[in-house]
């Protein structure tokens, strides 16, 4: 009989410090075992699904989306995501968890599961010891859809906790658990795991060591979880646009407004041709509400007299100058719109703003009393290990003296490549 199996519980290097392996590896290794599914689960995060979408892309295997959460004073769980309506309800617990608690931690308690959890499906991970009183807490939670206690009539299904995608990343594994709990690792004892077994493991090798009904109930999982980062959609705030307006036609409004104001003595044929295209193009691709919420921003810096100026290839555009987003005249120049929109190009153009470094913060707590917190956020940016960095790291791990760790960062660049496997 042949075997199948899709993994519901791995973490990625985006669960930084604990996975040891990048989304691209784990999806490669994946597709070569054959398996049906794979899902990434990353420790209270969802900051790593884009590249792992983007992996599973282009080893044609399916991605499930999920989460790790260790409840405080309560289980550990994973959350997979079922539908559109799972992926909300991930969404908002994993923000609630991590505005509760300080920079790079999560803080999420039962209770805030009570009218969370449409559209997800649990995996309960009950600990050594662990009474069976945190299974019974879940059960009402996640109706037919908690698996993994069989002693409270839940369903078992076969899972990996995967950390690698292969064995041999077993001494990195190591060297981020003994960084993440700052000793060394030989001192890190217990908190290592007891073996290299936490890694994508053959279909085989499965088959060896599970029951084929627990291997096929992870299959049937996996079917359950139809969502796919494609339905996502970004829905633009309505607010500003005025009763009797559509996006397009206040868009329009505004930006003939700052024609005016641009070109007092007149607006040139050439202007306004280019004026019109552009108009026609941004309505085509249905971007009016980006620009507008772009608009919003940089008035009302201009109202504060907060320095602000639009760059890049934002500044080929005629409606951009217009809406005072930019700078450069193109009734002045010759430059190409399409480098900033195109036809071709099936992705929203990227209007970047510099604000004055000292009234920047004025600007961020605007947005967010204009648009509220629940709507409003920073973006992170993804950094990475530099050689040298990695090199001190590693060598604190390994207890070496402080004199021969820096001797070792000197012998690197500090502008020396990154390394892809220790990404953040």
């Amino acid at each position: 009989m042949s075997v199948g199996y899709a993994e519901l519980h791995c973490l990625s290097n985006f669960s930084f410090q604990r996975g040891a392996s990048s989304a691209h590896e784990l999806f490669a290794r994946a597709r070569q075992h054959g398996y049906d599914a794979l899902a990434i689960t990353d420790e209270g995060s969802l900051a790593g699904i884009v590249r792992a979408w983007q992996a599973a892309q282009e080893s044609g295997l399916k991605l499930i989306v999920g989460s790790e959460i260790q409840l405080e004073n309560g289980p550990k769980l994973v959350l997979l995501v079922e539908n559109l309506t799972g992926y909300q309800s991930l969404c908002r617990l994993l923000t609630l968890a991590r505005r509760r608690a300080g920079k790079g931690e999560y803080c999420l308690r039962l209770e805030d599961l009570t009218d969370g959890l449409d559209g997800l499906l649990g995996l309960w991970l009950p600990s050594h010891g662990q009474d069976e009183e945190h299974g019974r807490q879940l059960q009402p939670l996640l109706p037919g859809r908690l698996w993994l206690a069989a002693r409270l009539g839940l369903p078992c299904v076969a899972s990996g906790d995967v950390h690698m995608h292969v064995r041999g990343r077993r001494a990195l594994q190591d060297t981020l658990t003994a960084l993440r709990h700052h000793c060394t690792v030989m001192e890190a004892g217990s908190r290592l795991f007891a073996n290299g077994e936490r890694h994508l493991r053959s279909l085989s090798a499965l088959a060896a060591i599970y029951p084929s009904a627990l291997l096929e109930e992870s299959r049937r999982i996996a079917a359950r979880c139809r969502f796919d980062m494609s339905e996502l959609r970004y829905q633009y705030p309505r607010e500003l646009v005025p009763e009797g307006h559509t996006p397009s036609s206040w868009l329009r409004e505004l930006t003939w407004r700052g024609a005016a104001w641009r070109w007092p003595n007149g607006v040139s044929d050439k202007v306004r041709t280019q004026l019109e295209h552009e108009l026609a193009l941004i309505a085509e691709k249905a971007y009016d509400s980006y620009f507008l919420t772009v608009q919003d921003i940089v008035a009302f810096a201009r109202e504060q007299h907060i320095l602000c100026q639009g760059r890049g290839s934002a500044a080929n555009s005629a409606v951009c100058f217009a809406l005072g987003i930019t700078e450069l005249d193109p009734g002045r120049s010759n430059l190409l719109f399409e480098r900033f929109i195109s036809r071709e190009r099936d992705e929203p153009p990227d209007i970047d703003v510099d604000f004055e470094h000292e009234r920047r913060e004025e600007v961020i707590q605007y947005i967010f009393r204009r648009y509220g917190r629940e709507r409003a956020a920073l973006t992170a940016v993804v950094t990475r290990y530099l050689s040298a960095g990695a090199v001190r790291d590693v060598a604190r791990a390994l207890g070496l003296p402080q004199e021969q760790i820096d001797q070792l960062g000197r012998c690197c660049s500090r502008w020396s490549k990154q390394l892809p496997s220790a990404e953040r």
